[in-house]
């Protein structure tokens, strides 16, 4: 389940697409693109998908992508596009086993959707994009089952995660890196052992520092004023720090620090413990060790109802979704009215807000008792 399914099957949902130039060299809407056990998977389903996909990437990131982007990855965009299709097309096939059924409301909210795409977007973009109205109908559908199904599917899975599973330490840390260097030329040359050598000296200062009370971000820029502090969480079964960082950091209480640099097969670390129970740390771990259970959950009940199916790309059908065209969101007039709108109001919210608090707090902050402070704070 992905943000872009929950966009597209919104209600109301109004996008108006623009291209940089309409080859119109596409499939028909109607023509076969794939089938799933024998039932066609029309052309137009497939490109309706693709564009809108390439239109919000090319809308929010156009600017870093560059004039080659899309001939050097379009081909991945149209792969994950077609794995997506398959697996709407199976959930939909398996929509009675979970009771999952589109209402007449998200219906009539869906074909009023598509409707009005068609009316928002010139019929010479809606040609090359080879869709109709029930193309655009068919695929907000499809989202919509997959939203439903996705969450159907992982609505019996275990919730509850106990802090000793979770738990979390945080510690801060500093890093000397003994990784290889390259010249100007781009040309790469490991460290020699003096190198290294002195690199560890660097380290040693640094935890010199620290016995002597200076705290961490002190000492680090003393040594090297490049140099900051780094923070990261970890528990028994996650975490990116090594083994090394672990066991040495695991030894500790909040506040200490390590009585020696770390060595590492990348470098060396000056450690210093945060907390040995981060509370905030834990709680987001076990939000992920949750979606984690979930994720686990629907692609085993997914990849068992994928091998019963067959599902098979027409090719050269396909390849005539080509990117020589670059598709973009336009933000329609309407949006940009109702933009300047909303920032007017937020603005003009803002200063009555903060005009009417600083009146009232100046009227009444004398009449402010001690037990008002207290609720105040609460």
């Amino acid at each position: 389940m992905n943000k872009l399914s929950k966009k597209l099957a919104a209600v109301g949902v109004c996008v108006c697409m623009a291209a940089t130039t309409l080859t119109g060299c596409g499939a028909k809407a109607d023509t076969t693109v794939a089938t799933l056990d024998g039932e066609n998977v029309e052309y137009g389903v497939a490109s309706f998908m693709v564009r809108y996909s390439q239109a919000s990437m090319q809308s929010m990131y156009g600017s870093y992508m560059g004039t080659d982007y899309w001939q050097n990855y379009g081909e991945q965009t149209k792969t994950s596009t077609m794995d997506s299709l398959q697996q709407m097309l199976i959930l939909e096939k398996h929509m009675d086993e979970y009771n999952v059924t589109v209402s007449d409301e998200e219906k009539e909210a869906i074909s009023a959707a598509a409707k009005e795409f068609m009316e928002t977007n010139e019929k010479s973009v809606t040609k090359a994009l080879a869709v109709t109205e029930e193309t655009v109908n068919r695929v907000l559908t499809l989202y919509t089952i997959q939203n439903k199904m996705s969450e159907a599917i992982v609505v019996d899975v275990d919730t509850e995660v106990s802090d000793e599973e979770a738990a979390q330490k945080t510690i801060k840390y500093g890093f000397f890196s003994t990784a290889d260097s390259k010249d100007a030329d781009g040309n790469t040359a490991a460290l020699t052992d003096d190198e290294k050598t002195a690199i560890k000296e660097q380290a040693q200062q640094v935890l010199d520092a620290l016995k002597a009370g200076d705290d961490l971000s002190t000492a680090l820029t003393a040594v090297d004023k490049e140099k900051t502090v780094s923070e990261a969480s970890y528990g028994t079964d996650n975490g990116d720090l090594p083994d090394e960082v672990k066991e040495a950091a695991d030894k500790l209480e909040d506040g200490e620090y390590t009585d020696s640099v770390i060595e590492t097969d990348t470098g060396y670390y000056v450690v210093q413990m945060v907390s040995t129970f981060d509370k905030e740390a834990t709680e987001s771990r076990k939000e992920t060790i949750v979606s984690q259970r979930k994720s686990d959950k629907f692609d085993e009940v997914y990849e068992a109802w994928k091998k019963e199916v067959t599902f098979t790309i027409d090719d050269k059908v396909l390849a005539k979704l080509t990117f020589i065209d670059i598709y973009e969101v336009k933000t329609t007039e309407a949006e940009t009215e109702a933009e300047t709108s909303a920032e007017t109001s937020a603005e003009t919210s803002s200063e009555t807000s903060a005009e009417t608090s600083t009146e009232t707090s100046s009227e009444t902050s004398a009449e402010v008792t001690e037990a008002g402070t207290e609720a105040t704070t609460e």
